[in-house]
């Protein structure tokens, strides 16, 4: 599995705190802050087209209604994605992968890819997210890693030979983390930044596993996080963390 090399930060669902979370418009506009990597979340349509889409249900970032995964594409791409957010982004749409990944690889950002499915579904989300990362991203491209709350989703991209990084996302360290990490192939972990304290980062620091902490929208926190040894911190407003070595 590749080395992971991370930025101190990483723009959440493009940069959230300024324009639609999982749009385009979004990753676009954290290229623009100077962001150097971004987080989005990949789900699957009831037809088996991986999306870029966070929530379980449509109503808090379309105009639609119902559950992401019993909505087709075509029925999912006549949604606005973006009015919600602000009048200049109505007409915004729900990105597929695909066109995600391109934007990205223009862009020249890096990727933190989450799986987002249940245990259920993670192995048949993983596994269509690693067909499109294997389609559309190219071999020089951008550094990326792939994530996942799902073990199955994990334990999937193991067996399908994925080569990238992954990492395991969890709100706080369970008890038997270093081994999971080890069983999952990891060599990240994704933890809520409100259950981390030095005693937890340096736990994981001394275990040689890289930390990214999320979400963190507060420079004091940050400064504190990094202190600690957390590798990167994923932001709403990653302008507000970024120094000058950062962009």
């Amino acid at each position: 599995m590749a080395q992971l090399f991370l930025p101190r930060v990483i723009g959440h669902r493009g940069a959230a705190a300024h324009a639609p979370e999982n749009t385009l418009a979004g990753f676009a506009c954290a290229a623009r802050l100077g962001v150097r990597w971004i987080e989005l979340d990949v789900q699957l349509t009831s037809d088996g087209v991986p999306v870029v889409f966070h929530d379980d249900r449509l109503e808090r970032t379309t105009d639609g209604r119902g559950v992401l995964v019993e909505t087709s594409l075509a029925d999912l791409r006549r949604l606005d994605a973006g009015g919600w957010f602000a009048d200049r982004f109505a007409g915004e749409r729900v990105p597929t992968l695909a066109e995600a990944l391109s934007l990205l690889v223009a862009q020249g950002q890096g990727l933190c890819l989450e799986v987002k499915a249940d245990e259920a579904r993670g192995g048949e989300t993983a596994r269509a997210a690693l067909d499109g990362l294997r389609r559309h991203w190219p071999a020089d491209g951008p550094p990326l890693v792939l994530s996942s709350f799902a073990k199955s989703a994990l334990e999937a991209l193991a067996e399908d030979g994925c080569a990238w990084p992954r990492g395991w996302l969890v709100e706080r360290l369970p008890d038997d983390w270093r081994d999971e990490v080890r069983r999952l192939g990891c060599g990240s972990l994704h933890v809520d930044q409100a259950s981390l304290d030095a005693a937890a980062v340096g736990t994981v620091k001394a275990q040689g596993v890289v930390l990214l902490a999320y979400t963190v929208n507060d420079r004091s926190r940050a400064e504190q996080l990094w202190g600690w040894g957390t590798d990167a911190l994923f932001s709403d407003c990653p302008e507000q963390l970024l120094g000058p070595s950062d962009h």
